[in-house]
C-alpha cells in the first residue's frame, strides 16, 4: 500500500523538477512521466531537426501539384438555366457542377471535337467533369428531357 504512494510523489517530484529545469519539456513530462527523463534532451534537439525537416517537404509539395494549371468553373443548374461563364480560358478546365433546381440536370459541353457531360443529378447533387478547351465556341446545355429547349442551353466562348 505503501509502493504506489510513494510512486506516485516519486513521479510528482521528478515532474516539478524537470518543470523548473527545462520550461518547454513541463508539457510533455506532465502528460508521461515516464518519458520525462529521455523527453528532456530530446525536445531540445527535434525543434531544429523537424524546422528544417518541415520546410523541404512544405517547398516540395507546392511544387509538385498540378492545381494550378487547371482552373475551376463553378456551374449552377435551376430550373430551365444553366449558369456558366460566357468567356472561358483555353486550357483544362473543371467543372464543378450543383443542381440547384427542383428537378433532375445534368451538365454537357459539347465542342470543337469535344463531349464531355456528368450524370442526372438529383435536387442539391453535385458533380465534376474536366475538359481540354481549345479556342472557340462551345454549347453548354441540360440534356433531361426537353429542358434544353426550355431555356436549359448557352453558348460559351473559350479564348
Amino acid at each position: 500500500m505503501i509502493s504506489p504512494v510513494r510512486g506516485f510523489l516519486t513521479a510528482a517530484l521528478v515532474l516539478l523538477a524537470l518543470a523548473s529545469c527545462q520550461r518547454e519539456t513541463s508539457d510533455v513530462s506532465q502528460n508521461d512521466p515516464s518519458k520525462s527523463s529521455t523527453a528532456a534532451g530530446s525536445p531540445q534537439e527535434a525543434p531544429p531537426q523537424s524546422t528544417s525537416g518541415a520546410s523541404p517537404s512544405e517547398k516540395d509539395e507546392p511544387a509538385s501539384s498540378p492545381t494550378p494549371a487547371s482552373p475551376t468553373q463553378e456551374v449552377h443548374l435551376i430550373e430551365y438555366a444553366v449558369h456558366v461563364p460566357a468567356t472561358l480560358t483555353a486550357g483544362r478546365t473543371g467543372f464543378n457542377v450543383e443542381n440547384g433546381g427542383k428537378e433532375d440536370h445534368a451538365f454537357v459541353i459539347e465542342g470543337n471535337g469535344v463531349r464531355e457531360e456528368t450524370e442526372v443529378l438529383k435536387q442539391g447533387g453535385t458533380s465534376s467533369v474536366t475538359v481540354d478547351l481549345k479556342p472557340g465556341t462551345y454549347t453548354v446545355y441540360c440534356p433531361v428531357k426537353d429542358h434544353a429547349q426550355k431555356g436549359m442551353k448557352t453558348t460559351v466562348t473559350v479564348r
